[in-house]
């Protein structure tokens, strides 16, 4: 090819045959070579670095999916721990109640603190954010009710063994005879004033302590017999009397219920009995206000 001409001879003995090219097209020609050339080259290198990364791309695929897996479980985990944080709010908000406490109000400020007042500023946007911000709120409401519950559980326990230690139910089966008040005294024969509430049964009849006490007293005398006097809290003392028998000795650390005597009618009795007493300080009260219904005795 010369000067925009260009030969073509076909055989050793064939005639030449001549095409004239301009050489403007010989240049477009040559550049278009050119472009296809580069993009075949950028095409070889697209190939390769695709070739380069594709273990890299397939890793990262199993690491998603092993991930996405991770957060489903995860969901699975906060759900359930809600469901717990809520039934720990209902059973310290019943046990509250059940003893009279209130819950202590929680301080409020002017903006919220720590990691509410990041959610709020910057909000997550993705899946997995808004999983954490979750799970993160979630762990601290669920520590805050933690805590709650153990002290309003160790206020409880407290009252429990206060409420233990109070007169609440009746000492012994039988008949209510003779209650508090002013009477006509059978062995006088005269107005007195009677301290105590009568229970009649046979003889041996399980005499109970009311409350939780200590024993301070455990002996004879002529006017109530054989008795046992039992000390509280807070000034209490319930007094059993007329007993034909002790269950219990000075000393001894009795619970509401407990076996402490059996029923007689030793002392100044005409029957078989239990005079029953509740004393609050030096006054002895009328002791029908102390026995409750057995559904309401803790």
């Amino acid at each position: 090819m010369r000067g925009g001409e260009l030969s073509l001879r076909f055989g050793d003995l064939g005639r030449s045959i001549h095409f004239r090219v301009p050489r403007r097209a010989l240049h477009v020609a040559s550049a278009l070579a050119f472009v296809l050339a580069g993009l075949f080259g950028v095409l070889l290198w697209q190939i390769g670095t695709a070739v380069r990364i594709y273990p890299d791309l397939l890793l990262q695929s199993r690491r998603n999916a092993s991930l996405h897996k991770d957060l489903e479980v995860l969901a699975a985990r906060k759900e359930s721990l809600s469901r717990t944080v809520e039934t720990e709010e209902r059973v310290t908000q019943r046990l509250l109640s059940r003893f009279g406490l209130v819950e202590a109000p929680r301080a409020q400020t002017g903006l919220p603190s720590g990691g509410r007042l990041l959610e709020i500023l910057f909000p997550e946007s993705s899946d997995e954010g808004r999983l954490a911000a979750d799970s993160w709120m979630l762990g601290e409401r669920a520590s805050r009710r933690a805590t709650e519950l153990r002290a309003a559980t160790a206020v409880a326990n407290q009252r429990l063994v206060a409420l233990a230690k109070i007169p609440t139910i009746a000492p012994a089966r039988g008949d209510f005879v003779s209650g508090f008040g002013w009477r006509f005294h059978p062995v006088l024969s005269k107005y007195a004033m009677h301290e105590g509430q009568d229970i009649a049964n046979r003889t041996g009849t399980p005499i109970h302590a009311s409350a939780n006490g200590r024993v301070v007293t455990a002996q004879f005398n002529p006017s109530f017999g054989n008795h046992v006097v039992l000390e509280h809290s807070k000034g209490l003392r319930t007094l059993y009397a007329h007993m034909s028998a002790f269950r219990c000795k000075v000393g001894d650390q009795v619970q509401r219920g407990q076996l402490i005597g059996l029923m007689g009618n030793t002392g100044r009795s005409t029957g078989s009995h239990v005079h029953y007493e509740v004393h609050k300080g030096d006054t002895p009260v009328d002791p029908m206000n102390w026995i409750l219904p057995v559904t309401l005795v803790p």
